[in-house]
C-alpha cells in the first residue's frame, strides 16, 4: 500500500511499516476531502490531524478489491487467536483491553489498538497490525487468525450474549473503514461481512467497565468455545 500525504506531522507513525516492496494499491486524502471532513471534527483540528484520521478510511477503500479491509476495533491476541473489541469511539475498547491485561497478564498481547487490517479468505479471517493504533499508540507487529468479535456497550449491569448473524450485521458493518461513495464499495463490504458472520462468533458485552465484566467475557468465551479444554 502506497500512502501519500500533504502534511508530515504524523509520518513517524509509519516508520515500522516501511517497505521496499512494490505497492499494489494507493491511498491519499486530497485537500478538498480534508475540507469536506472538517465538519466532523472539533474546531481546533488541524488539516494534518484530519488528514491522518481520514487516511485509514482511504486505505480501507483501496484494500477492498484485495479482500482486505480496515476495521475499527481494538485487536488483541489470546489463545493464539485475535479477538476484537468493537464499539464507537469512547465506548471503552481500551478500558476493556486493559482490564484483560491486568487480570490475565502474559496471556494477552495487544495486536492493534484502534484500526487493524483484516483479510477475509474462504479459509478464514486473519488480523494484521496497522499504523493506526489509537491515541494510546498500542500495538505489536504480530498477526493471528480471528477468533471472535466482542461488541461493547456501556451499561449499569454486566451481561453478555452471543448474537445471531442478523443481529450483529448492522453493528459490524459500521466498523468497516471505507469511503461509502459507490455501490461497488458497499457490495464489497457486505460480501466481506457475510463471510465473517458465517464463520466468526460475535458477542454483545454490556458492561460497567470493571474487572467483573472482563471476567464474565472471558469465562463466557471459554465456556462456549473451549469447554473441552477447561
Amino acid at each position: 500500500m502506497e500512502l501519500s500525504f500533504e502534511h508530515a506531522d504524523y509520518l513517524s507513525s509509519y516508520d515500522g511499516f516501511l517497505t521496499e516492496a512494490a505497492s499494489a494499491a494507493q491511498a491519499n486524502v486530497p485537500p478538498e476531502e480534508v475540507a469536506a471532513a472538517r465538519k466532523f471534527y472539533d474546531d481546533g483540528a488541524t488539516d494534518a490531524y484530519i488528514e491522518e484520521c481520514e487516511i485509514s478510511r482511504a486505505a480501507g477503500t483501496a484494500l477492498l478489491p484485495f479482500g482486505r479491509a480496515v476495521f475499527h476495533g481494538a485487536a488483541f491476541v489470546w489463545r493464539q487467536k485475535a479477538w476484537i473489541f468493537a464499539a464507537p469511539s469512547g465506548t471503552g475498547k481500551t478500558t476493556q483491553y486493559r482490564l484483560w491485561k491486568l487480570l490475565f497478564g502474559d496471556e494477552i498481547q495487544m495486536l492493534c489498538g484502534d484500526k487493524p487490517v483484516i483479510e477475509i479468505e474462504h479459509g478464514g479471517t486473519t488480523v494484521f497490525p496497522s499504523p493506526w493504533r489509537g491515541k494510546e499508540n498500542m500495538g505489536n507487529r504480530i498477526t493471528a487468525p480471528l477468533g471472535g468479535i466482542i461488541i461493547l456497550e456501556q451499561e449499569k449491569e454486566n451481561s453478555i450474549r452471543r448474537l445471531l448473524p442478523r443481529e450483529a450485521a448492522g453493528r459490524i458493518y459500521l466498523q468497516f473503514m471505507f469511503s461509502r461513495k459507490t455501490k461497488e464499495q458497499l457490495l464489497a463490504v457486505c460480501s466481506l461481512e457475510h463471510r465473517i458472520l458465517s464463520t466468526i462468533p460475535v458477542w454483545l458485552l454490556k458492561n460497567r467497565g470493571d474487572e467483573a465484566s472482563a471476567m464474565l467475557c472471558r469465562e463466557t468465551i471459554e465456556k462456549e468455545l473451549y469447554a473441552d479444554e477447561i
